[in-house]
């Protein structure tokens, strides 16, 4: 059975935009996740490091993995904050500024599809490269503390 191109990229087009909404819905899973994960070691620094002496050198890893933990935390939580600039169409925030006449409208003639998925997808890819740069900075924020633990054993 031949299906018409007009179904056949509607169809696309419908997948294209499930994929990339998925794809949106796993970043924000993942960076709950690091928040969490970031907000333990950080409490247990608060616990157990004011008013305890430390060496010169261990003090200044501390805070450097300190530091770093808090920054990560920050670039996560810029990751899912929402951005409500730029209202395109298709989208829920342009639908927020119409009227039931022009939602229905849009609905019903659908043109700007493919840049709204466009749109979805720098969307993803921002949140994705957020969610790394978080990841390196914990990285390098969990070997300073792990030489700050070392530096004060020795």
């Amino acid at each position: 059975m031949l299906v018409p191109k007009e179904l056949d990229i509607d169809a696309r087009l419908d997948a294209a935009t499930a994929t990339v909404l998925a794809e949106i819905s796993r970043t924000d899973a993942k960076s709950g996740v690091l928040l969490t994960a970031f907000s333990l070691p950080l409490a247990a620094l608060v616990a157990a490091v004011p008013g305890k002496p430390l060496p010169g050198l261990s003090a200044v890893l501390v805070a450097t993995g300190t530091v770093g933990l808090v920054a990560a935390m920050l670039v996560v939580l810029v990751v899912v904050r929402p951005r409500l600039t730029g209202n395109p169409r298709g989208s829920f925030l342009y639908w927020s500024l119409c009227t039931g006449e022009q939602l229905l409208a849009d609905l019903d003639a659908p043109t700007d599809r493919a840049a709204h998925i466009v749109t979805l997808s720098r969307i993803a890819r921002r949140k994705y490269a957020g969610l790394r740069l978080a990841g390196d900075i914990t990285a390098v924020a969990l070997v300073a503390l792990a030489a700050a633990l070392l530096t004060a054993l020795i």
